[in-house]
């Protein structure tokens, strides 16, 4: 098995699957056309993802070119990643009026009587998936 293989797929599984994602799940009635939202945060819902699909593509092409240094790239491509992924647990910390579910307030997901937000857990997944795939390409051999 080639680990470095396997790190730099599931790397780019997160990087572009993120970004496909974010237009699937937030270009939509949900955020970028929320009618409720102002249109100033409409307009910052929209740069974000076009923003991260750009740190995304710049992410995936440093891991599949060619380089001396393959480790820099797992890095990077790993910090992206986690720079986008991981405020999604604690901006609400910061922002008090933010919430971590776009539905209707109230009709939050219960597992078991416990609030479960299924963005969290598939951004969970996403970290989950990120360490592994920098894990497995931390030792990466150099191109010749």
């Amino acid at each position: 098995m080639d680990k470095s293989l396997v790190g730099k797929s599931l790397l780019t599984f997160v990087l572009v699957g993120g970004a496909l994602s974010a237009f699937l799940f937030d270009w939509n009635a949900s955020h970028v056309f929320n009618p409720l939202w102002q249109p100033h945060a409409r307009y910052h819902i929209a740069v974000n993802i076009f923003f991260f699909t750009g740190v995304a593509s710049v992410a995936t092409w440093l891991l599949w070119r060619p380089s001396r240094e393959p480790q820099v790239a797992f890095a990077a491509a790993a910090l992206f990643s986690l720079a986008f992924w991981t405020p999604f647990f604690y901006v609400p910390l910061f922002v008090p009026t933010a919430s971590y579910w776009a539905g209707a307030p109230g009709h939050e997901p219960r597992i078991a009587g416990m609030m479960v937000y299924p963005n969290l857990v598939i951004f969970m997944i996403f970290i989950l998936l990120t360490a592994v795939g920098w894990w497995f390409g931390r030792s990466a051999p150099a191109d010749r």
